[in-house]
């Protein structure tokens, strides 16, 4: 739970001091490379002036640089942000929900932000998505707030409910114009006690000081309610100063398509002395004539090779968000290259380093630009784990046929493959937001959490890694989370199950579309196999017991765990063993730079009882590994080493720091797990069919024999330091053939 403008200063800080020390050492490399030719040359030849070197000829990076042609180069370190509007249904709500929990895993923003309905009309809905965004998808939230309609007294309560929600930051704003009006006129009131929006912002730091970071809105082509022309555009300025010297701390844009309108609004805003940070508003182009209507009415202007781009496909909408993403990216590029002179410095007075994405809850474009502009990796495209050992998806396995499930109604969807929609059995493209990773470095192997209360937690058993809303909430009443190490297991209580149901019914969606992933009419243990197998592959985006796709580590094997399910041990957590992998390694990184990351194999399944008897046996014939399985009944099997306590499984070595193990396992916490792991049988997966059907009685008897199994493998040497070796793997592939044959 961080101020936004704490959180770009710290960046700015950070890249600043990167910047510095590169040419730092750029510099002292070149005096040395200048020394030694000097000390190479004649005696009579050092001491004689040397000739200038001639001007080198324009070339395309140049131009591309001064923005002329082609693309200017990306300078490191910017951030970017993405805003949400919340749906007027529920199942819209549903979907939005999952949607940015998605996106703020795979795209990694600064922020989000929730937009707020006309006189408050949407309190219940942006609070409940900013609420959730903030809580559970472990991302700082940016609340819209609008003065319009509202008392005082009734802003003290939102902001009070805000506050309460974790949320520490708002964008301060006037709101829409009175009924019946497309836009606000000279002289116009609000209708509340706060008749602008730089009431609003005196009114938070009158009754919240500093607690809250402060965004206001900013107009590069002038307020639609301003005069037109210069006078109008100076007045909008004022009224900006104005806001900021009320405290404010940063500025987002209208959309813009003219880079050229935004710059200059930037160098006009310094001249007129305000120096926060101005964050350009980035809106993809969805279709031609949604581009049309949202310019003419918020009086926006589009260059005419903007135009001349989009009108030759504008009746083909697909190909106008394909060039309306590339024209958002090259805008972007120009904006980043604007402040940087060639030599790699940077004008702090111009400098723009983030954008807001107005993505209008949709995913697919935003992705597309992000992965332009170079910041995510998308496997199966080029693959981004292939240094190293990490292997290449192969691009087939992108196209497949699968259960998908039916939007349910009401629920906005992308018409561009974004959202899953569509039956049983229809061909299914594996889309670029299903792929995208943030290429950033992860503070932990785990989302950390943005809740004041859990700032400082950083260690978290494994079992829940897969699904992480259900360990923040059924912990959310802890009064300390764990900081350094574990602890003692036995005084937390975790939260009742029974606060579970309807929490994670909006990752699966309804019933039918339950039925559509798990299986209409499973009647053979293989059918169940088989579901376990194909998420693991990807052509099945959940199971209950995992909430996300395949962690980027598991690409390594995705095809041996896949064969293990198909065998009939079904993972729903698994890590391979690393020793001593680059904290920035695109698969296994964590944590700050410089550092060293291990971690021991780990598997976790649920297996027949007679598989059950082999793994046991298998573990002690291995006297580094542990078993610990417990089946619906509460029976336990405990073998190995020791039969140990608590467990570190994943650590790292920083420089000037203590050593982290931010996951660890421990025996007590597994039986916690394992009463929520056989309660999803049940509750997901078993009340899809008709009580004493077929389908029934084979989910029901799975969930009341089998085990689930975790076995670890402390020889984490073995695997090396890119996870390509896998022991604990092969010897669990070798007891599932066994079964087969």
């Amino acid at each position: 739970m961080v101020r936004i403008i704490d959180k770009i200063n710290s960046r700015r800080k950070e890249l600043r001091f990167e910047r510095e020390r590169a040419l730092a050492a750029a510099a002292q490399q070149r005096q040395q490379s200048e020394a030694a030719a000097k000390a190479a040359l004649p005696s009579h030849l050092r001491n004689r002036p040397r000739r200038p070197a001639p001007a080198s000829p324009p070339n395309a990076d140049d131009a591309a640089a001064n923005g002329e042609q082609g693309s200017p180069p990306i300078q490191p370190g910017f951030y970017y942000s993405l805003e949400f509007f919340p749906p007027k249904t529920e199942p819209g709500l549903d979907n939005l929900l999952a949607r940015i929990d998605r996106m703020s895993r795979r795209l990694d923003p600064l922020f989000v932000s929730v937009t707020w309905g006309a006189n408050g009309s949407t309190l219940p809905r942006t609070l409940a998505v900013a609420s959730h965004a903030q809580r559970f998808a472990c991302v700082d939230v940016l609340l819209h707030l609008s003065c319009t309609g509202l008392t005082n007294e009734r802003i003290g309560q939102v902001l009070g409910m805000a506050r309460s929600a974790g949320i520490r930051n708002i964008l301060a704003l006037r709101g829409d114009p009175p009924a019946g009006r497309r836009a606000w006129r000279n002289g116009d009131v609000s209708g509340g006690e706060c008749d602008r929006a730089v009431d609003l912002v005196r009114l938070i730091r009158k009754l919240h000081g500093d607690h809250f970071g402060i965004g206001v809105a900013g107009h590069p082509e002038g307020h639609p309610s301003s005069a037109k022309g210069e006078e109008g555009r100076a007045m909008e300025l004022r009224h900006l100063k104005e806001k900021i010297d009320a405290g404010a701390d940063f500025i987002i844009t209208q959309f813009f398509y003219d880079v050229d309108v935004f710059l200059d609004y930037v160098k006009r805003c310094r001249a007129c002395g305000i120096t926060c940070p101005i964050i350009p508003g980035i809106m993809p182009v969805q279709s031609y004539s949604s581009l049309v209507k949202m310019t003419q009415f918020c009086g926006i202007s589009v260059p005419r090779s903007v135009i001349e781009r989009l009108e030759t496909v504008r009746h083909d909408d697909e190909a106008v968000k394909k060039i309306g993403c590339e024209i958002a990216a090259e805008m972007c590029r120009r904006i980043l290259a604007s402040s940087q002179s060639s030599d790699g410095d940077i004008d702090e007075s111009l400098h723009v380093d983030g954008f807001h994405f107005y993505t209008l809850n949709l995913e697919r474009s935003t992705t597309r630009i992000l992965a332009d502009l170079g910041v995510l990796d998308i496997p199966g495209d080029s693959s981004s784990y292939s240094s190293g050992s990490m292997r290449e998806r192969q691009a087939g396995k992108n196209k497949i046929v699968d259960f998908v499930p039916e939007p349910a109604n009401g629920n906005h969807q992308e018409s561009n493959g974004d959202a899953v929609t569509g039956r049983a059995g229809r061909e299914r493209q594996g889309s670029i937001s299903e792929r995208a990773r943030s290429t950033g470095r992860r503070v932990l192997p785990w989302k950390p959490s943005t809740m004041e209360n859990r700032s400082r937690e950083d260690v978290r058993p494994i079992n829940w890694s897969n699904r992480p809303k259900s360990y923040v909430m059924r912990t959310d009443d802890w009064d300390e989370y764990p900081n350094g190490r574990w602890g003692d297991s036995t005084s937390p209580a975790f939260g009742e199950l029974s606060e579970l149901s309807h929490f994670y019914s909006f990752s699966l969606g309804s019933d039918d579309d339950r039925r559509a992933m798990l299986g209409n009419c499973p009647l053979e243990e293989s059918d169940v196999f088989e579901v376990f197998a194909r998420y693991v592959e990807g052509t099945v985006p959940h199971i209950p017991w995992c909430e996300t796709p395949l962690h980027p580590e598991s690409f390594l094997v995705q095809s041996q765990l896949a064969r293990l399910n198909r065998y009939g041990l079904l993972t729903v957590n698994s890590q391979p063993p690393v020793d001593g992998a680059s904290s920035d390694h695109p698969a296994f990184g964590w944590g700050g730079k410089g550092g060293m990351v291990y971690q021991k194999a780990y598997v976790e399944c649920f297996v027949s009882p007679g598989k059950a008897n082999r793994l046991t046996r298998m573990v002690t014939d291995h006297p580094n590994m542990n078993l610990y399985a417990v089946n619906y009944s509460g029976q336990e099997l405990r073998v190995g080493v020791g039969e140990g306590g608590v467990t570190a499984l994943t650590w790292g070595v920083f420089p000037n720091r203590e050593i982290l193990q931010p996951t660890i396992f421990d025996p007590d916490t597994f039986l916690v797990w394992a009463e929520e792991a056989f309660s999803l049988w049940s509750t997901m997966w078993l009340n899809l069919y008709d009580f004493e059907s077929d389908s029934y009685e084979l989910i029901e008897k799975i969930r009341d024999t089998y085990y689930l199994v975790a076995i670890i493998d402390n020889d984490f040497a073995s695997g090396g330091k890119d996870g390509s070796t896998f022991r604990l793997l092969d010897a669990l592939l070798e007891i599932g053939r066994a079964f087969i044959h």
